[in-house]
């Protein structure tokens, strides 16, 4: 056993626990205590799970962000005429969203620790996919209510479980940037769903079809598509990659699989028991009895506060400031994009400073200032004072988050960690 993996074996309590420790970590594939760590080879290394495994997650998500905000720039178009719904059926769909996806956040991630989230998530991204593109039929509110609770349930578990496979390939003083770049996708898709749906709701009117019935079944048929490459993909672990049909294709070699799985476990000896460990009833009571946890949950509360309207109804405030539909959905986006670079940009800097709370801070007040603009600006200011109030605030609102799950992930225990994540990511 080398003496940095002994060093961090010292910070657990009792010797049989670090013993158990040892004996999982020699179980892992491409654990090797001997191996001696080259920066150069180290840096090469973290530069091909960056370009390999991180990018692929974030479209991932990007495809989970779609198919959970589409329903806003659907209801700049005649969603709302087409199957007679109003703000409050709207809102009531929303709700039931986010029952289901609260509901299933801990089950789905719990079945997600045990066989793999490389194995599990792609399965309920296709099937959520499914239900996205089926949105097409509807015909009234009893057909949007499920949908979009099924589009919940189905959806829970993804972000945890993610985050999750992400930190068997970094340390924990990489994670927070890596995170960032992860939760980024919320503003890639956001991003993007401006000009992608201003070109799907073009197509009204062909095939039948009208504006956000192809912007549901194009983004929906997508994601099916993906889930299918993504359950290909995605790696048991660097060292171990997925066989399909007796073949399998590992992107990296065994130099690189060994010093990307002992470096991790050299950092957090404990990530050695997360390797398709069952999570138990008493590892959820301990998650709920430290006291740490509510401090990120009282925040992510706060945070939802914020983003939950915003993704729904964006589009919607700006076209009621004097915009067209086409505008708004455009001018949806920009927000997206100033919040991309916020968000990494405070990453960055927590992870170069090692300091989380303060950046968390910063993060949601910049959010906070967002939502006083709109609330304090005079009825006399212009369409595009208020319109930064709505950029502002979508700058701010979720800017903080990868840093908090990034803390949240050092701070647990492996045994609590996947009960933690769900935690967090079900507010």
């Amino acid at each position: 056993m080398s003496d940095k993996l002994g060093k961090e074996l010292s910070l657990f309590d009792n010797d049989e626990q670090n013993m158990s420790i040892v004996d999982e970590a020699f179980n892992v594939p491409g654990y090797d205590p001997g191996l001696h760590l080259e920066p150069s080879q180290v840096r090469k290394a973290l530069l091909k799970v960056d370009f390999l495994i991180l990018p692929p997650i974030v479209l991932c998500f990007c495809f989970l962000q779609f198919d959970r905000t589409n329903i806003g720039n659907a209801l700049t178009d005649s969603l709302r005429e087409d199957i007679t719904v109003g703000n409050t059926q709207v809102n009531l769909a929303q709700t039931l969203f986010a029952v289901g996806f609260i509901v299933s956040e801990l089950p789905f991630n719990i079945v997600s620790k045990r066989i793999g989230p490389e194995r599990f998530l792609p399965i309920t991204m296709c099937l959520w996919g499914v239900v996205t593109w089926s949105q097409v039929f509807i015909k009234n509110a009893t057909g949007l209510y499920a949908c979009r609770f099924l589009i919940g349930t189905l959806e829970g578990g993804y972000i945890p479980g993610f985050a999750l496979y992400i930190s068997k390939f970094y340390a924990n003083h990489e994670l927070a940037l890596r995170y960032a770049i992860f939760w980024a996708a919320n503003s890639f898709a956001g991003a993007l769903s401006g000009p992608l749906s201003i070109g799907l709701l073009s197509l009204g009117g062909r095939g039948g079809l009208k504006g956000w019935q192809w912007l549901f079944l194009v983004e929906g048929s997508l994601t099916c598509l993906l889930a299918v490459g993504a359950y290909v993909y995605f790696p048991h672990n660097a060292a171990k990659p997925k066989t399909l049909f007796g073949k399998s294709f590992s992107m990296f070699n065994q130099r690189e699989a060994s010093i990307i799985v002992t470096r991790v476990i050299a950092n957090d000896p404990s990530k050695a028991l997360q390797y398709g460990k069952p999570v138990l009833p008493s590892h959820i009571w301990d998650t709920f009895s430290d006291w740490r946890l509510y401090g990120h949950l009282i925040a992510a509360l706060l945070s939802m506060v914020m983003i939950a309207p915003m993704n729904t109804y964006a589009p919607s405030i700006i076209k009621s400031m004097g915009f067209s539909s086409l505008q708004a959905n455009g001018l949806n986006s920009v927000g997206s994009i100033c919040a991309l670079i916020w968000s990494v940009s405070l990453a960055f800097s927590s992870d170069q400073f090692q300091e989380r709370g303060f950046h968390i801070a910063a993060g949601y007040l910049f959010g906070v200032v967002g939502l006083l603009w709109l609330a304090l600006a005079p009825e006399t200011v212009g369409k595009w004072v208020l319109y930064g109030g709505v950029v502002w605030t979508q700058m701010g609102m979720g800017s903080a988050q990868a840093i908090s799950a990034a803390w949240l992930t050092t701070k647990m225990e492996d045994h609590k960690r996947p009960v933690a994540l769900a935690a967090r990511a079900s507010l």
